[in-house]
C-alpha cells in the first residue's frame, strides 16, 4: 500500500521543476514504478521530450472517470525539497501543488483496482500551460462520465474557470537623443497613451465581485540607454475572460482604442460545467457527508488548471483538491489527514457511480 509521506518525499527528491524536463521525467517514471507495482495498468506517452503517465484500474484509454494531477513544480530553494512534517502538515515545494493531490489520485486508483473504471493523467507541465494534458486528451485519454482535476482548495467544487491569454502592444516611433525630444517620436509615450485608453475603458473589478473579465499589465520592454528616446516600446497584458466570444472582442477593442500594433497570444478558453448535472450533484453530496461541519458548495475560479484541456470531452468537469496552503511560497504545505479524507470520499463517490 502506498505511503503518502514516503511517496511525496520521493517525488520531491526528483526536484521536477517544469523547465527541467529530465527531472520531471524522473518523477513520471517514479510514479509509474509505484503504480505498476500495485497492479495498475500504466502507459507512458511521449509529448515532445516529456514523459506523461496514464494509469488506470482497467485496460483502455477511455475510463468512466478521469482524474488528473500534475507532477511538475515551480522552482524553489534547495531546502524546500526536504520535506518536514509538523502538526499533521507536510511542508515543502509541491506539497499541495501538486504532490499531495497526485498521491491522493494514486491512492484512489489503488483502492478502486478491480472495483471501478478510473484513469488518471499525471501532467508533466501544468505550471507552464499543461500542453501535455491537452496532448493526452487529443490522443484519446478521456472519460465517459466525469473528469476531475485535483488542484484546488478543499471544501469546494470548482465548476468554472476563466479563459486567459497574453496580448502584446507594440508602439513604434523614431529614436534620437533625449536632449531634443521635439525632434523625435517617443515610443514609450505612445505605448503609455495607448495602454491608458484601454485601461480607462475597462470596467473596475473588486475582490468581492470577481467573475468578470479582467486585465493586468505584466511586462514592459523598451530602450537601450538612459539618454536615448526609443523607437520601439512593448507591453504584455494578461487578460482573463469568462465567455468564448470575449477573446475576439477584447482583441478588437485593444486595436481600436490603443491605435498600436496588437499581437494576441494563443488563448486558453474558459470552462463551465453545469453544477446541476447528476454527476456533480452526487459529488457535492459525498463531499458534504465527508465534511459535515462545513458548507460545501460550488465556486468559479479566476486562475487556470488542466481542466481547460478537458472542455471538449462532453462530460462534466470539476476541480477539487486536498487542503493545503502557501502554494509557490516558502511555507507551502499539505494537510495529511485531509489527503486521506479525500481518498476516502473519492473512493465512495466513484464506487457509487
Amino acid at each position: 500500500m502506498l505511503d503518502s509521506v514516503e511517496l511525496i518525499t520521493a517525488l520531491m527528491a526528483c526536484r521536477p521543476e517544469s523547465a527541467a524536463i529530465a527531472r520531471v521525467n524522473q518523477a513520471q517514471e517514479l510514479m509509474r514504478e509505484r503504480l505498476s507495482a500495485e497492479g495498475l495498468h500504466c502507459s507512458m506517452e511521449l509529448v515532445g521530450e516529456r514523459k506523461v503517465l496514464f494509469a488506470a484500474t482497467t485496460p483502455g484509454k477511455c475510463q468512466d472517470v478521469l482524474l488528473n494531477a500534475h507532477l511538475d513544480v515551480v522552482p524553489a530553494e534547495d531546502a524546500m525539497y526536504t520535506p518536514r512534517v509538523k502538526g499533521g502538515n507536510l511542508y515543502g515545494r509541491g506539497a499541495v501543488d501538486c504532490f499531495g493531490n497526485a498521491v491522493c489520485v494514486a491512492k484512489v486508483l489503488c483502492a478502486l483496482k478491480g472495483r471501478a473504471s478510473v484513469g488518471a493523467i499525471f501532467t508533466a507541465d501544468e505550471e507552464i500551460g499543461g500542453a501535455t494534458t491537452a496532448a493526452m486528451v487529443a490522443r484519446g485519454y478521456v472519460a465517459s462520465k466525469i473528469a476531475l482535476v485535483l488542484d484546488s482548495g478543499a471544501y469546494t467544487l470548482v465548476i468554472a474557470q476563466k479563459g486567459t491569454f497574453a496580448l502584446r502592444l507594440v508602439a513604434r516611433g523614431r529614436a534620437g537623443h533625449s536632449s531634443r525630444p521635439w525632434d523625435y517620436d517617443n515610443a514609450i509615450d505612445k505605448l503609455i497613451d495607448g495602454y491608458l485608453r484601454i485601461r480607462q475603458a475597462w470596467p473596475a473589478v473588486s475582490k468581492d465581485d470577481t467573475w468578470h473579465n479582467t486585465m493586468a499589465a505584466c511586462k514592459i520592454q523598451s530602450g537601450h540607454a538612459s539618454n536615448q528616446i526609443p523607437d520601439v516600446a512593448e507591453m504584455t497584458i494578461n487578460f482573463r475572460f469568462i465567455a468564448d466570444a470575449d477573446y475576439d472582442a477584447i482583441i478588437a477593442m485593444a486595436r481600436e482604442l490603443s491605435g498600436l500594433e496588437v499581437e494576441p497570444g494563443h488563448p486558453s478558453m474558459p470552462l463551465y460545467s453545469d453544477d446541476k448535472s447528476p454527476a456533480l450533484q452526487s459529488l457535492l453530496a459525498v463531499m458534504q457527508r465527508a465534511f459535515p461541519d462545513r458548507k460545501i458548495g460550488v465556486s468559479k475560479m479566476c486562475g487556470a488548471t488542466d481542466a481547460r484541456h478537458m472542455k471538449g470531452m462532453g462530460v462534466p468537469v470539476g476541480v477539487i483538491g486536498v487542503r493545503g496552503g502557501g502554494a509557490h511560497s516558502a511555507e507551502e504545505f499539505v494537510d495529511l489527514a485531509n489527503l486521506d479524507q479525500y481518498v476516502a470520499l473519492l473512493v465512495e463517490y466513484i464506487g457509487g457511480l
